[in-house]
């Protein structure tokens, strides 16, 4: 069936990718002032009126067609927008759209003329976005954590630093009404056991509370993958047995939910997390394992909704996995960059202190990102300091 949308945007310039057969394409949609990044693997196309072969890529469903040179050729509607989209960034991993982004997509294309789009899109963040009754936005795996959890599975988050593991688990806790125990690796054998002093005083850890409290609880165990095997394996066997024998005696555990964290899925070290161990796969087969990473809905919560900051982060993110770079850009660094931004303090200076902290110059320098916002600009000014 032919398609029956137009052309819904302009675009604005064409660069090769750092990543062989990619190309880094900015448009602007009509009726929009915002200018939007794509990272898009291109393909031969042959011109049906003069037989020549270009390049072309797809965007919103619109075909962008250029030469070797980059230079832009045409764009035409390939075909109508319906039904999820997959994005893949260069040097990144495939990853489907959002439901928002879906809807949005479609609202441009169907309504090239709508009239102030920002409420629009403000008013489909807002009833699309899941909440808890708190007002705090869900990470995506959110009901997927929950449900499991219900089932009594145990379960074992792997995910970078600072993406809100701890954080959503404690707000299952609280929707389900349970009580939530955390301990951080652990190291010696008697911090999840606890024991019994000189004077005959035993001194509790969180585990003994979990167990011991009676009801349906929540233990968390975060950096699992950095405590030491003998612990995992004295949990392991608990999770087996459904009971934990304590120096006190011997406690049932039934109504304990085990969830674990790490951010490796158990191989041991790698070049960005050097002090993990490697899990035995008895205890994994105990968890189901969910990958945990950036959720984009919680980004644009914690930035007061700074599309900007966003998507400048998840910039440097790809440009960091794709030059090799160990650099954590996590919801901390948002966070910091909001704070310090609204504090008054110049752009330079807060990317360098809360975004490239403890990178060195020449690293800095290789941070390679197709980004004019004010926050990209921020860090062409400190490379070219540097």
């Amino acid at each position: 069936m032919a398609a029956t949308q137009m052309v819904n945007f302009e675009v604005k310039s064409i660069t090769k990718g750092q990543k062989l057969g990619y190309a880094g394409i900015e448009v602007v949609f009509f009726n929009s002032s915002k200018v939007y990044p794509y990272w898009r693997k291109y393909h031969e196309y042959t011109d049906k009126e003069t037989g020549f072969k270009y390049n072309e890529v797809v965007i919103s469903g619109c075909g962008v067609v250029f030469d070797n040179d980059f230079n832009h050729v045409k764009t035409y509607r390939k075909y109508d927008v319906h039904g999820k989209k997959v994005l893949k960034p260069v040097g990144g991993k495939k990853q489907t759209k959002s439901s928002i982004e879906e809807e949005l997509d479609e609202l441009i294309a169907s309504k090239p003329s709508i009239e102030k789009p920002e409420e629009v899109i403000q008013k489909v963040i807002e009833e699309k976005v899941a909440k808890d009754s708190n007002g705090n936005v869900k990470h995506e795996k959110y009901d997927v954590i929950k449900s499991c959890l219900e089932c009594n599975i145990p379960v074992y988050l792997a995910g970078p630093a600072g993406s809100g593991k701890n954080f959503t688990v404690e707000q299952i806790a609280w929707e389900l009404g349970w009580s939530f125990y955390f301990s951080n690796s652990v190291q010696q054998e008697y911090k999840l056991t606890g024991f019994i002093d000189a004077g005959g005083k035993f001194h509790e850890t969180e585990f003994f509370k979990a167990c011991a409290e009676g009801k349906d609880c929540i233990f968390f165990l975060d950096e699992m993958d950095a405590s030491i095997p003998e612990v995992l394996v004295l949990l392991n066997a608990a999770i087996a047995n459904g009971y934990f024998e304590f120096p006190t005696g011997r406690v049932e555990l039934d109504h304990v939910h085990f969830v674990a964290a790490g951010n490796t899925v158990g191989n041991g070290a790698d070049e960005d997390y050097t002090g993990r161990m490697v899990i035995d796969q008895a205890t994994l087969d105990r968890f189901a394992i969910i990958e945990f990473g950036y959720d984009r809905n919680i980004e644009l919560e914690i930035s007061g909704g700074n599309e900007e900051l966003v998507d400048f982060i998840h910039k440097l993110r790809d440009s960091a996995e794709m030059n090799g770079i160990r650099a954590t850009f996590s919801y901390r660094c948002i966070t910091m960059v909001t704070k310090l931004e609204k504090a008054g303090m110049d752009l330079a200076t807060i990317i360098k202190i809360s975004v490239v902290k403890g990178l060195d110059k020449d690293t800095v320098k290789t941070l390679s990102v197709s980004d004019y916002s004010k926050y990209g600009n921020a860090l062409h000014e400190l490379k070219k300091a540097a």
